[in-house]
């Protein structure tokens, strides 16, 4: 428990300080100060930590729930429609009498009644325990469920069980508010490509913002003014103190003239947390809220509070109300952002000048916008691996739209939708047209060559010489030193991917689900085999794990894309990572190439096919021209010879396939093996392992997948096999995520590493044991 870690740390922090605080100079009494809060951080998050895993509500890390359950709760979310499928938060009563999770979240395919948020239901669930893929530079899906109370996911059953039951009106009044402006914006804009910015812009609800359109935003750099931030919640409290003035306009005044300050303070702070509230309560939100109500508290007292006091205040508020908070993107962008404004416009952030004018806002406006690019530079590579090009001059455009004409329309329509529906109707259409013509120029912006770029995962030293020559460089020093900073930024021009020496092969296969993607690396060339599965609703494992990867690994050119055979499950990202990087060229199994691929130079792989890489040889060995198969013993199989070693990559074959290699000889002794078709039953013969000899076998498969993948006999023929008898094990993506294997040229394979195991946080669930084999890890 993390709770008996951070105790004794608080108690010895507190011990030390209140003992250098009886007798002692002043810097130690402000080091023991600062030990004792520093420990007392630690001791909070790990008590919230601590009460976070209890209220998952599982016995032991990844066990789940095998059997249906029948489950009653109410919907805490705004449900998310996708392609036939419903997403949404339900928490359950009587959460600890089962032995359950608190909040769980649900998909119901094809549901036969609608689902709206704020409603009580009983439902037949299976759950299983939060797990997501496990790669390098891959999102980090488990610590999102965490962070929001998340302790199980699922799906609904068909089942006559499920019934709703009628629910108070009064329960979760500000969920049901927000769910109806949804129901409304959707009812006005219909089929509108823009609704779920509008949605997104109005209250939060950015679930209907589609992959393509993030990318554009991403691209642009104007992530985060499509966030609830300061600008949504600072117009609405000015919008509030404003309507206090404009009462003490009329021939009636409510109160004294002395009391329209206070009355206006009142007002602003009661309609800034209103919208929070309305928002979503999201990290940026709640920077903003406790932001300007310090200020107004500052007003209201008549005391002046410096900014950079204001944003501490809202830094510790925030990690007090969730330590957690600290582990999204928005926490470090909302806060960086503010910090470099208020940097910049500080004495020590440059000339301030005292002219005035539209000339002199225009300029301190570009000053303040390139001072803030450069300070989130290194927090933008760190958070999503590359750097928009294109941001400085696309925000120069995008902030005055969106602060001086979207967000305030929006606003505005919000204002008017109980009392004036027509003309909140109008002004929602008038938003999203507006939006449609700026959107033309957005789209324009991200697809320029270099819009966005993509470098390799920098390390801690370089983002520490980033983030202080980024400082050096807005601060207002002699023009030679900010010159010298400039050098510490060259290297992330000189970054280059981590590379095998000649004749070394780096193998990594990744963790797609239940599906098949491996990365092969030589020292000049990369080549990917497989891409993993497409999901229902228009993602893929590609997107979700495969580009990511190779992004983070610097890949920006795959010099050949092999697609064993044409089923889902290893060609569904195919389209994905065609439109991520540069393929040179494609082999494929089958009688024609992914239609995805079909522009590129492609052939079809057959036996005898052949090429080499910097002292490695790549060869196909299976399947034989002339002969008839189906796609799963069509498959394309390819040998990989190093000079320290080697590895067969199998695909689906089956029995059959594997008996036409053995029979013709066609497999040799390799040193690392991809198990066939994911440790089926149908796959790996007696015969085929004992010619293959692997001193390592992976097997990519689904974590609990519904075939029992890998199959306990298979399991048991490969560990018995020769080479694994010599005490190497087996290891399947299902419990180690990624695993990736080097071999050196002259010390051979090294033993597999798992990006679950090197990479744990302690909100993961433990890697499953999947172990009906005390081989198979």
């Amino acid at each position: 428990m993390l709770w008996f870690v951070a105790v004794p740390l608080l108690l010895v922090a507190v011990a030390g300080a209140a003992a250098f605080a009886v007798r002692s100079r002043w810097s130690w009494r402000l080091l023991a100060l600062l030990l004792a809060f520093a420990a007392a951080g630690v001791a909070w998050a790990g008590w919230r930590a601590d009460l976070g895993l209890a209220a998952r509500g599982v016995g032991e890390p990844g066990v789940d729930w095998p059997a249906d359950l029948l489950i009653t709760g109410t919907v805490v979310s705004i449900p998310e429609r996708q392609a036939g499928r419903l997403r949404f938060d339900f928490a359950l009563e009587n959460a600890r009498a089962l032995q359950l999770p608190r909040k769980v979240r649900l998909s119901w395919y094809d549901p036969v009644e609608p689902v709206r948020a704020a409603e009580r239901w009983q439902l037949q669930v299976r759950l299983r325990a939060p797990r997501g893929f496990a790669n390098p530079g891959g999102f980090d899906y488990e610590g999102q469920l965490f962070r929001e109370g998340i302790g199980a996911v699922g799906y609904v059953r068909a089942a006559p069980d499920n019934v709703r039951f009628a629910a108070a009106r009064w329960r979760r009044p500000v969920l049901r508010l927000r769910a109806a402006i949804v129901e409304c914006i959707a009812d006005v804009l219909g089929d509108s490509d823009n609704r779920g910015v509008i949605a997104g812009l109005a209250v939060g609800a950015t679930h209907e913002i589609g992959p393509q359109q993030w990318r554009v935003f991403q691209a642009t750099g104007i992530t985060h003014l499509i966030a609830i931030s300061g600008l949504h919640v600072t117009l609405v409290a000015v919008l509030g103190m404003g309507l206090v003035g404009l009462a003490w306009r009329l021939p009636w005044k409510p109160a004294p003239r002395r009391c329209r300050r206070d009355m206006a303070v009142v007002v602003g702070a009661l309609a800034a947390t209103a919208y929070a509230l309305l928002a979503g309560f999201s990290v940026p939100t709640q920077r903003t809220l406790i932001m300007f109500l310090a200020a107004l508290v500052a007003l209201w007292l008549r005391r002046a509070q410096p900014p950079r006091q204001v944003l501490a205040l809202a830094l510790i508020a925030v990690l007090l109300f969730d330590p957690h908070a600290a582990l999204a993107a928005g926490f470090w962008l909302s806060f960086l952002c503010v910090a470099a404004i208020l940097w910049t416009m500080s004495p020590h952030g440059g000339p301030q000048g005292k002219d005035t004018g539209a000339g002199a806002a225009l300029r301190a406006f570009v000053r303040v916008q390139g001072a803030v690019t450069v300070l989130l530079l290194p927090a933008t590579l760190a958070l999503f691996g590359g750097v928009s090009a294109v941001a400085p001059l696309v925000n120069l455009l995008a902030i005055p739209y969106f602060s001086l004409v979207l967000v305030p329309a929006i606003l505005l329509a919000l204002g008017l939708m109980g009392i004036a529906p027509q003309a909140a109707a109008g002004l929602l259409k008038l938003s999203a047209l507006s939006l449609e013509y700026f959107w033309r120029l957005l789209e324009w912006a991200a697809d320029l060559p270099g819009a966005f770029t993509y470098f390799p995962a920098p390390g801690p030293w370089l983002l520490a010489a980033l983030a202080a020559s980024a400082l050096i460089l807005v601060t207002p020093l002699p023009w030679r030193l900010r010159a010298l900073a400039v050098f510490a930024l060259l290297p992330l021009l000189f970054m280059t991917p981590q590379r095998p020496p000649p004749g070394g092969v780096l193998l990594t296969v990744l963790d797609v689900g239940q599906g098949l993607s491996v990365f092969v690396r030589t020292h000049k060339h990369a080549l990917l085999y497989d891409t993993g599965p497409a999901f229902r609703g228009g993602r893929s494992a590609a997107d979700l794990a495969v580009v990511p990867f190779l992004r983070h690994a610097g890949i920006r050119r795959l010099n050949r894309l092999v697609v064993s055979h044409l089923d889902n499950d290893h060609a569904g990202g195919t389209g994905a990572v065609v439109n991520a990087v540069h393929v040179e060229a494609v082999s494929f199994g089958g009688e024609a190439p992914p239609h995805a691929a079909a522009h590129l130079p492609a052939q079809a792989c057959l036996q005898g096919q052949s090429w080499t890489w910097d002292a490695v040889r790549f060869e196909f060995v299976h399947p034989a021209p002339g002969e008839g198969w189906n796609r799963n013993d069509g498959s394309c199989v390819l040998r990989i010879d190093a000079p320290g070693g080697s590895v067969l990559l199998t695909g689906d074959i089956q029995a059959r396939a594997e008996n036409a290699l053995t029979a013709r000889d066609a497999i040799t002794p390799a040193s690392v093996v991809v198990v066939p078709h994911h440790g089926s039953r149908t796959s790996s013969t007696r015969a085929f392992i004992e010619a293959v000899e692997a001193r390592y076998a992976i097997v990519s498969a689904g974590y609990r997948n519904r075939w029992g993948f890998p199959d306990p006999r298979v399991v048991e023929r490969w560990c018995r096999s020769g080479a694994l008898m010599s005490g190497a094990r087996m290891s399947t993506t299902a419990g180690w995520g990624a695993v990736s294997l080097f071999i050196d040229p002259q010390l051979g394979p090294q033993a597999p590493r798992a990006f679950r195991l090197e990479h744990r946080r302690y909100w993961h669930h433990a890697p499953a044991a999947a172990g009906r084999s005390p081989c198979l890890l």
